[in-house]
């Protein structure tokens, strides 16, 4: 039973990260990705501190070390602020369907990174993988198309969706490494999260941040917290199916919300974003590179 649900909660993880990257496009349409950021991240917060205290892991808060929540922190900051933050820009410049290709790369990464410093076996199945990771993003941008409604910044696109796969797959290996069989994975996010919004509160010194924030409109902070409701459900989605099944099976699940994406930006964002052949084919390939990684 507790594997079926977990297959269930790993699908339904993978449906809120996909409908994460529709309602986000309409939001960096609206607004900066750094305002985005600023209203997303702390509204998670108190959400995983809850959590932390509600499962009983904030009571077990001293059984991490110094550098454990050193760690915990710097990945913290790059997920949401070097990832998220840069996700929010490509998608901003190219949409979430050519973005996605991109945004795959962090299985690559994290593989890589896996194999070199925790010993993760390199298979054959896994090699196959690796070859259609880095094909997906060429056959998407080959040849894109155009979006009915705006212009495309390929440029800007490619640049920030890499920045965004490394930050992902540097943060995950970096999460991995220290919550790996410790059962703390809601205290672990908490500090996570705490990291990245001390940095952004740090941010708000910049001249003209403030001014800046100030000129946010309603429909985008609505907009920024039905993104931080969906991300927080998904994570807790997902950390909750990684405890009732094998992570072997979690991960490839997850991926499939590149399909979901597809489909939610098809029903929300059918002017802003792409659906050529390339693009299609592209998120396909990469989706079946990412569940050879993760098998």
């Amino acid at each position: 039973m507790n594997s079926f649900n977990g297959v269930f909660l790993s699908l339904a993880a993978a449906a809120m990260l996909g409908l994460n990257t529709a309602v986000v496009r309409r939001g960096v349409l609206k607004t900066s990705a750094y305002n985005g950021m600023m209203i997303s991240i702390p509204l998670s917060i108190p959400v995983f501190f809850f959590l932390s205290m509600a499962t009983g892991q904030l009571n077990r808060i001293s059984e991490f070390s110094s550098l454990d929540y050193l760690v915990l922190g710097i990945a913290g900051i790059i997920n949401f602020l070097g990832g998220r933050y840069s996700q929010f820009l490509a998608i901003q410049a190219v949409g979430a369907n050519l973005t996605a290709p991109v945004r795959v790369l962090s299985a690559l990464f994290g593989a890589i990174l896996g194999g070199l410093f925790l010993g993760e076996e390199i298979t054959l199945l896994r090699g196959f993988g690796v070859v259609l990771i880095i094909i997906a993003p060429l056959i998407a941008f080959l040849k894109p198309g155009e979006i009915a409604d705006g212009l495309l910044d390929l440029p800007r696109g490619i640049l920030f969706g890499l920045t965004a796969a490394l930050s992902y797959g540097g943060s995950t290996f970096l999460l991995r490494l220290i919550l790996a069989d410790t059962d703390l994975v809601f205290l672990g996010a908490f500090i996570a999260h705490l990291a990245a919004a001390f940095v952004l509160v740090i941010s708000v010194g910049i001249p003209g941040r403030i001014h800046e924030l100030r000129k946010i409109d309603r429909h985008a902070i609505r907009l920024f917290t039905v993104i931080a409701v969906i991300m927080t459900l998904a994570q807790i989605f997902r950390f909750s199916a990684i405890e009732m099944t094998d992570t072997a099976v979690v991960a490839p699940l997850i991926e499939t919300g590149l399909f979901f994406g597809v489909g939610f930006a098809y029903v929300f964002n059918r002017k802003t974003e792409i659906f050529s052949p390339a693009v299609l084919g592209g998120i396909v390939i990469a989706v079946i590179g990412a569940v050879a990684i993760a098998a």
